[in-house]
């Protein structure tokens, strides 16, 4: 087996030795202790193949998800309030601009273009990706004060809390404590 190849010719590499693996077995009446070690030797074959598709596909997920990030430059996150809602996240609008590279047909190549939506769930998806892991910066502190430090918990506690229309704050009252807590992985 090639050690650079893709995920196809790895996987087609698996399905040939899977037959040359049924032939052997077939074989093992007639040849005996020949044919049985070659069946181990090829079922070891196959799963250090199959850990080898797996590595490769990771690593073409990877690069899949490099190319589609690079296609961004900026990313900017506005929020506001209503006049009577000043501060209460249910009620904030969020307006999100950012620049991607975009084929034009005119000038036959890829130019930044500035994209505009209200809300992250008017939000490309991979513009949420580059939003969360390449410019974590750019995300307003309201929703990282739900979790600090952890962009996508704070995305995830702020639908939540979207969704259940309250926040849990990230600093919490433990009532049997009587001591202000921070909240653990598990809650």
């Amino acid at each position: 087996m090639t050690m650079n190849a893709s995920s196809a010719a790895i996987a087609a590499e698996i399905e040939t030795l899977r037959a040359d693996l049924r032939a052997v077995k077939a074989a093992i009446d007639v040849m005996g202790k020949p044919a049985i070690a070659k069946a181990a030797e090829i079922e070891a074959a196959i799963a250090e193949g199959q850990e080898r598709y797996a590595t490769a596909l990771a690593d073409e997920a990877e690069a899949a998800r490099t190319k589609r990030l690079a296609e961004f430059s900026d990313i900017s996150v506005t929020v506001s309030y209503p006049s009577n809602a000043d501060g209460n996240l249910l009620r904030a609008n969020f307006t999100i601009d950012y620049t991607k590279l975009s084929y034009d047909y005119r000038l036959r190549e890829a130019v930044p273009t500035r994209h505009r939506c209200n809300g992250f769930t008017a939000l490309a998806d991979d513009a949420y990706e580059y939003l969360v892991f390449m410019r974590p910066e750019a995300i307003p502190a309201d929703i990282m004060a739900l979790a600090p430090g952890d962009p996508r918990a704070a995305f995830n506690e702020y639908f939540t809390g979207k969704r259940r229309g309250l926040f849990r704050p990230a600093m919490r009252v433990d009532n049997w404590a009587g001591i202000y807590t921070a909240p653990s992985a598990a809650a």
